[in-house]
């Protein structure tokens, strides 16, 4: 799925991966289509993948997407503690989100 970021047709991407093990690796995995250029608008369901602080953390990182302008992210019953709620804060501040 992270090898999405190289298509150069794909603006809108909706993943319903609730409740698929995505876990940690998966979301950095995912965190990866930050580095699309033409990915617009994104929206990710991953309720109850065991998502960690390190997995919401690189989700965080989507804000750093040139293309991306709309973001839409489910985490709900993950394993997101603190540090990654943090991370995901600083979402709400991204002034191209």
């Amino acid at each position: 799925l992270a090898e999405l970021k190289d298509s150069a047709t794909l603006h809108t991407l909706d993943l319903d991966l609730g409740k698929n093990r995505v876990r940690d690796a998966g979301a950095q995995a995912l965190a990866l289509l930050k580095h699309s250029a033409v990915l617009h608008t994104l929206n990710l369901n991953l309720c109850r993948n065991q998502v960690g602080d390190a997995g919401a953390q690189a989700l965080a990182t989507l804000k750093d997407s040139t293309a991306l302008h709309i973001l839409s992210l489910t985490l709900d019953t993950n394993e997101v503690a603190d540090a990654g709620a943090q991370a995901l804060a600083l979402l709400k501040d991204c002034t191209a989100l």
